[in-house]
């Protein structure tokens, strides 16, 4: 009997976005920068910033310990002279993370599939891999969605990053349940496959807009299924929960 969904963000339930809006998301903050806090060279801390972030998604995936945007703000800062308290990093993040958040789209029946989950007797949580905290709730907001998430867990907040188990036993402990009374949902072979695995979940690949990461991993993390749209999910938890009709 399945209990509850996690579910991932990016590419899962929002389309993806790619490496020119991180370098549009830059040279936003590196503009904002010059006329605000006296940025001397403005081409250079955006070109700075992009490479410090990369850098940081690598330590990320390598380790698996987030490195969040706060902190990249701050080497960036520093590395042109330019003071970064709590004020100025909290105005940072928000100018960074605001195209991103306008540029943010919900797949179709994405609302319609989670509120007939809702609807099954679902718990439903998220689990994202983010640099930002704020960015993951403000995009949830923004398309209505934040009610039907609880927890919204980020690596970010958590300081873990999938596929470590610790921030998939971290919802499981919050609801009080086994592995395998919940089922993890999510784009990625490596982070969101790989994790369930490890913790003994089930897990449903969302493949959209397949990752181009996915191969190569095939041969180390297994799905439970595959779906190409978000509306086939309810009727896989269904079947797995024994009756098709069967509220869980």
């Amino acid at each position: 009997m399945i209990r509850g969904a996690i579910f991932d963000l990016g590419s899962t339930l929002i389309r993806r976005t790619g490496l020119e809006l991180e370098r549009a998301k830059c040279a936003a903050l590196a503009a904002h920068a010059g006329s605000h806090w006296g940025c001397r060279d403005p081409n250079a801390f955006a070109a700075r910033l992009l490479e410090i972030r990369l850098a940081g998604w690598k330590h990320a995936e390598a380790e698996q310990v987030e490195v969040p945007a706060t902190a990249s703000f701050a080497e960036a800062f520093a590395a042109e002279g330019l003071g970064a308290g709590d004020a100025v990093l909290a105005e940072a993040e928000a100018v960074f993370f605001e195209p991103e958040l306008q540029m943010s789209r919900l797949y179709p029946s994405a609302s319609e599939m989670l509120e007939t989950l809702a609807g099954m007797g679902l718990r439903l949580a998220m689990i994202s891999n983010a640099t930002s905290h704020r960015l993951v709730l403000d995009i949830v907001r923004w398309h209505g969605i934040e009610r039907y998430f609880d927890p919204i867990v980020t690596s970010a907040g958590h300081g873990r990053t999938k596929p470590h188990p610790a921030i998939f036993r971290h919802v499981l402990e919050r609801w009080k349940f086994e592995p395998d009374s919940a089922v993890m949902i999510g784009d990625t072979l490596g982070a969101d496959i790989l994790g369930a695995n490890a913790v003994g979940m089930r897990s449903i690949l969302v493949d959209i807009e397949p990752h181009p990461d996915n191969t190569k991993y095939a041969g180390q993390a297994r799905p439970t299924a595959t779906v190409a749209r978000l509306d086939e999910i309810p009727r896989i938890i269904r079947e797995w929960s024994g009756a098709p009709g069967r509220r869980v």
